[in-house]
């Protein structure tokens, strides 16, 4: 096809095309003008060929859509597919946790380094448990109406016209008497009044709470449980657990489910998964180890595709196998 489309059965051509992948991908309107970055508007107008203005500039923003496409599937294609969620020792442990701040009903305090499987647990527990209502905080969540905004979205609650008052309370009366359990992933970033918050709805609905996070998450609650107002919070925490880097068993779990056999291989591995990022950076590099085996037509991941995938994600960081 040419830069410049100028025939009408060509434009016809790009119109079906873009159909053909709509229903193959189940994608409405609205998604694919979001995608290519046409006003929807001007894409539905373009498509239904009632578009009055120039052809060619929405064409070709429709092509580069298309070619993405194909480059995303190229890329699918070749990538190995990970493992889903894995019951690790520390996924385990956590999701114990989460059951006994449920169904208790409990406030727990759940902690570890980035990359030890804690926003995975928390959502392999909201999906096999009905009632869990997970909510990522963000730095910008500095109010609790934001997180009572968040957390009527997840359980369905209509905020809109409610003051925050009513809202909370609002919220309270649905949650109440259900066994049910808010779980907070990055909790590090919740403010001392939606902490105090969530305490309401623990005293008031008895429900469990849940906070994730990193190490600031628990350290923060310790020293304000000396200042008056953590005290209250403080003194609900009925459960706590820490992870501050990623156990063997963890990473020795993930390598059997991506069927890493062989032992300098296996120690190698082992050594990524002590440092920073723990089992999200091992899994980079097993899905990159992989590719870099499959394009040199080995059955297997070797030490030097593992070495070359590291130094790819690391910038040529220093890599020593974990002593047997």
């Amino acid at each position: 096809m040419s830069d410049q489309i100028v025939d009408a059965d060509e434009m016809d051509a790009l119109r079906q095309h873009i159909r053909t992948k709509m229903a193959e991908r189940s994608l409405a309107m609205t998604d694919v003008a979001r995608q290519t970055g046409i006003p929807y508007g001007t894409f539905s107008s373009w498509m239904g060929n009632t578009y009055r203005g120039r052809q060619n500039p929405i064409a070709e923003q429709a092509r580069h859509w298309l070619a993405g496409l194909e480059a995303a599937d190229r890329t699918r294609a070749l990538a190995p597919k990970a493992p889903g969620f894995l019951q690790t020792p520390t996924a385990g442990a956590i999701l114990a946790t989460l059951e006994h701040a449920q169904y208790m009903p409990e406030f727990v305090v759940i902690t570890g380094a980035p990359g030890v499987g804690k926003t995975s647990s928390a959502r392999a527990y909201a999906q096999r448990n009905t009632n869990v209502w997970l909510i990522t905080a963000e730095p910008t969540m500095s109010t609790p109406r934001a997180v009572l905004e968040e957390l009527a979205e997840a359980i369905g609650v209509p905020a809109r016209g409610l003051s925050t008052q009513q809202l909370s309370r609002s919220l309270t009366k649905r949650m109440a008497a259900s066994q049910g359990l808010i779980l907070v992933d990055e909790a590090q970033h919740l403010t001392s009044q939606t902490l105090d918050q969530l305490r309401m709805f623990y005293d008031l609905a008895d429900i469990g709470i849940g906070l994730m996070g990193n190490e600031a998450v628990h350290a923060r609650l310790e020293g304000g449980a000396r200042a008056a107002q953590f005290a209250q919070l403080f003194s609900r925490v009925g459960m706590r657990l820490s992870r501050p880097r990623a156990l063997k068993g963890d990473a020795e779990a993930l390598l059997d489910a991506w069927n890493v056999p062989g032992k300098e291989e296996r120690a190698m591995l082992l050594a990524i998964a002590k440092r920073p990022g723990a089992l999200r950076n091992l899994t980079k590099v097993l899905r990159m180890a992989h590719l870099l085996a499959g394009a040199d037509g080995a059955q297997a991941v070797a030490e030097p595709h593992i070495r070359m995938a590291w130094e790819r994600l690391s910038a040529g960081a220093p890599l020593m196998a974990e002593a047997a």
